[in-house]
């Protein structure tokens, strides 16, 4: 929506095996460690599926450590675009209806994301419910302690004590 450049980071919602693989791959020297030419293979519903990420005609051979930078920029645009092209496409012609296009250069994804999607309310009574306690149970006084200072967090302090918890940033239950 934001026609913003894509990164990792941004697979965390979507992939987060994928995004770490990716990391991974960018950080460490990979000649000898994996064996990957420019394709992509995702599943789904059961059949697997495998797509080059060469353009026509484009003989680009393995991922090496001199192209991996290329092999990953295109791995997350095809994750991240191209396989969503058409729903997006869709959504975007209808949203573009309400709003000038021209408007959305002056906003944040997150900023953006709270203005359609609204405001991510986390409730402290719920987190507390559903937490899980290994070798603890919710009467030892280290979990008291633990909810007592939690109680006084605000929603940004409580979803980024989600995050730290769970990795996740999605919280479905707990709203």
């Amino acid at each position: 929506m934001l026609d913003r450049e894509i990164a990792i980071s941004d697979l965390r919602d979507v992939d987060q095996q994928l995004m770490k693989s990716l990391d991974w791959m960018m950080k460490n020297p990979i000649e000898g460690a994996l064996e990957q030419d420019f394709t992509y293979e995702y599943e789904c519903f059961g059949q697997r599926y495998t797509i080059n990420l060469s353009e026509a005609g484009e003989k680009l051979g393995a991922v090496n450590d001199q192209n991996k930078k290329e092999y990953v920029k295109r791995v997350i645009y095809n994750r991240l675009v191209k396989e969503i092209e058409g729903p997006v496409n869709a959504f975007r012609e209808g949203f573009y209806r309400f709003i000038n296009p021209d408007y959305l250069k002056y906003f944040q994804a997150a900023e953006l994301e709270k203005l359609i999607a609204g405001e991510l309310i986390i409730d402290f009574e719920k987190m507390k419910q559903y937490a899980k306690y290994d070798d603890y149970s919710p009467d030892s006084q280290q979990v008291v302690w633990f909810w007592e200072v939690v109680s006084t967090f605000d929603q940004e302090s409580l979803a980024s004590l989600w995050f730290f918890a769970t990795g996740e940033l999605m919280i479905s239950h707990l709203s």
